[in-house]
């Protein structure tokens, strides 16, 4: 059975600058020797795959798994014809060898997570337990229960996630 791999999910409207803070957050993990695994969520259809290469051709043909390997990198395409993988199927399968998953979207997830917002923006997890969250906006306020960072306070953002590693 594998271990309980902690999970904290990235929110918040798109070019907010989700991906900015998970570029920025996973060196600072890495230095810390945590190992690191991301899942992006993407709502429409995506290919990583492109016409005139071995795997298009095998997949095209009508492959249900296609897998290429190399002494440094694995990449695998799964035809999915039903319901889409859950984020727990995901990491059980694919992410057993790390210490923390962080997942850009996914906004109705249960786990913790970090919302980046503007000043402006009403919380999505106002309603939620706040132990569990985190607010990163322009400018700190302090009329929250959430804990309410900067984009640029890193060490206090790694804090959290490393406090949810435990």
């Amino acid at each position: 059975m594998p271990k309980n791999i902690p999970v904290v999910s990235i929110i918040g409207k798109q070019n907010i600058g989700k991906t900015t803070l998970i570029g920025l957050i996973i060196p600072l993990l890495k230095r810390k020797g945590h190992r690191v695994g991301t899942i992006k969520y993407n709502i429409p259809s995506f290919e990583i795959d492109y016409e005139g290469k071995d795997t298009y051709r095998h997949y095209q043909a009508g492959a249900d798994v296609v897998s290429i390997s190399s002494p440094q990198k694995l990449a695998t395409i799964k035809r999915v014809d039903r319901k889409p993988p859950s984020i727990k199927d995901i990491i059980e399968t694919y992410y057993r060898d790390v210490d923390i998953v962080l997942v850009e979207g996914y906004k109705s997830w249960r786990y913790p997570y970090i919302e980046i917002q503007n000043n402006h923006q009403q919380m999505k997890s106002a309603n939620k337990k706040y132990k569990n969250h985190l607010k990163i906006t322009g400018t700190v306020k302090t009329d929250s229960h959430i804990p309410i960072f900067c984009k640029d306070d890193l060490n206090n953002i790694i804090n959290f996630i490393e406090s949810k590693m435990r």
